[in-house]
């Protein structure tokens, strides 16, 4: 099969979102080829510099489509922000005009012209493939041989395409021929995303039981919850997948699902697992109260990446919570949204194999002390978002000699006040201490201005001397790109971070077009 090729000059659309199921797609060129799978692209429609991505971040623009129906529940892609995003027709409201749920947002109107069928570049073809009867400005392709030319392939690659669908799409493909009528049944990988009908989870639990093969192995399972029923239903099925070799687990529970006491426990116990992303929110915001709590030590031998949210953490042993400690295989680690609950008042993230950590805002049991352990010798990168930082300790067992970067962003206002002597300037600057040997370091503005404020009105916040960075190759400050702050006064805090700093490593001041979880792919 040839390859397509991306040569310098060649139009793109370009994601900077990898692996999230609502990723964005901008327009751009190829500039240059950097290695077989890296390319050096430009942005048509965003003011940012070129960047190098890697060659499944890009893709061909597809070829315009003539007239198209589009009907409630279709998938669609929607220019949007200077982006195509996902979404899916909610309304038809007439004369041109479709209700759009967008990226998991409220609900906006969209025309047409803005609107386009949702397809994903797969093994260098278009998935569902651009039919050439609805290409009325491209002709000369004739429909059948670009239909053969899928159905020719490989049952291997078949499967490796249709395991990019969703589970109802992947079996709808049972029609098309002889051929494809048990295909699906082979799936290695299922993703199941709500409908609209209410009985669709049900629906698709009884199928995997009932007429997927057996004697294959699913080794990837997505389920995104929003049934208010169906505890047994989804335990019963996790407890399928386990049972067949599962390693990715992607599983979004409703808050309003009160799934069986059993569920975490199964889980927890798997010794196949090597992904797992468990979330118990659906939308907004829930109590701590209507979270699980976790065990006190997690012990999944084959798990290499984790990511938790909404869940709850208790103490070990004094007011300590240290759940990662047994994860000896574990490289990233996402929390967000966690609980440190009862008398839990320090995060001790402690684990000798961990390369990437982010955290996203966690609340700990009490507002007014809190602090966060670094046991990680092995950390390579370091993000934390929407966080109160200046309420946080941040210390560390080790010198975090392999920390290559670290993001810290979208901090959160303080809920009390801190006294003259301790300001906000001079907790960040000792985080900055623990983090002395990171490479390359990103801030969000907020942190700069809560900087700014605090030698205002403090005088005592500028006696504090900032860390010698020994290893810092740049610095850069993400901003709004909406935000009317001179660069100037961004200027003056930056050098007086890197006061100590010598030689002077490179100085950015970036606008972000994007909300900063989305920015730092979290």
């Amino acid at each position: 099969m040839v390859r397509f090729k991306f040569d310098p000059g060649c139009p793109v659309e370009i994601s900077n979102y990898d692996g999230s199921i609502y990723e964005p797609w901008f327009t751009g060129t190829i500039i240059s080829c950097v290695s077989s799978n890296e390319f050096l692209v430009d942005y048509n429609d965003l003011e940012l510099e070129q960047t190098v991505v890697r060659i499944h971040q890009i893709r061909p623009v597809p070829l315009p489509v003539g007239d198209f129906e589009l009907k409630i529940g279709d998938d669609v892609d929607v220019f949007w922000k200077q982006g195509w995003w996902k979404g899916y027709v909610k309304e038809d409201l007439g004369y041109g005009k479709f209700r759009v749920s967008v990226s998991g947002t409220n609900t906006k109107v969209f025309s047409k012209e803005k609107l386009r069928v949702h397809r994903k570049w797969i093994v260098d073809n278009w998935v569902p493939p651009i039919i050439t009867k609805q290409l009325k400005s491209h002709k000369g392709t004739d429909e059948t041989e670009a239909g053969n030319r899928i159905s020719e392939l490989p049952d291997c690659i078949l499967l490796h395409i249709m395991s990019f669908l969703e589970a109802r799409d992947a079996v709808r493909t049972c029609i098309l021929s002889k051929r494809w009528k048990d295909l699906c049944k082979r799936l290695a990988t299922l993703t199941y995303i709500p409908s609209w009908d209410e009985n669709s989870f049900k629906n698709f639990k009884s199928w995997v039981l009932s007429s997927r093969d057996q004697s294959c192995s699913l080794w990837n399972l997505t389920i995104d919850t929003q049934f208010q029923e169906g505890e047994e239903d989804l335990h019963t099925l996790i407890q399928y997948a386990l049972f067949h070799n599962l390693q990715n687990l992607n599983i979004k529970i409703n808050p309003s699902l009160t799934p069986k006491s059993d569920l975490l426990p199964l889980i927890l116990a798997s010794n196949s697992l090597t992904f797992l992303e468990l979330s118990y929110r659906r939308g907004g915001s829930i109590a701590a109260a209507r979270s699980p709590i976790l065990p006190k030590s997690l012990h999944l031998p084959a798990l290499r990446t984790l990511h938790l949210e909404y869940v709850n953490f208790v103490a070990t042993r004094d007011h300590y919570v240290d759940p990662f400690s047994n994860l000896h295989a574990l490289n990233t680690l996402v929390l967000r949204c966690c609980y440190l609950i009862e008398d839990a008042l320090v995060l001790c993230i402690s684990n000798q194999t961990l390369s990437n950590l982010t955290i996203f805002h966690i609340c700990f049991a009490d507002e007014f002390f809190n602090e966060i352990v670094l046991s990680t010798p092995n950390l390579c990168s370091f993000t934390i978002l929407n966080s109160l930082i200046f309420e946080q300790v941040l210390s560390s067992t080790c010198n975090l000699s392999f920390l290559q970067q670290v993001n810290i962003d979208g901090f959160k206002n303080s809920t009390w006040n801190l006294s003259e002597d301790i300001g906000e300037a001079s907790v960040f600057l000792s985080w900055l201490q623990v983090l002395a040997n990171v490479k390359i370091l990103k801030i969000g503005y907020s942190i700069i201005q809560a900087i700014d404020n605090d030698f205002t009105v403090n005088d005592n916040s500028k006696k504090v001397e900032p860390p010698c960075f020994v290893r810092l190759e740049s610095l850069t400050v993400n901003k709004e790109f909406d935000a009317r702050v001179p660069d100037d006064e961004i200027i003056e805090i930056v050098e007086h971070l890197l006061q100590n700093t010598t030689p002077m490593p490179r100085v950015n001041i970036t606008e972000i077009y994007e909300n900063y979880d989305q920015y730092y792919r979290c």
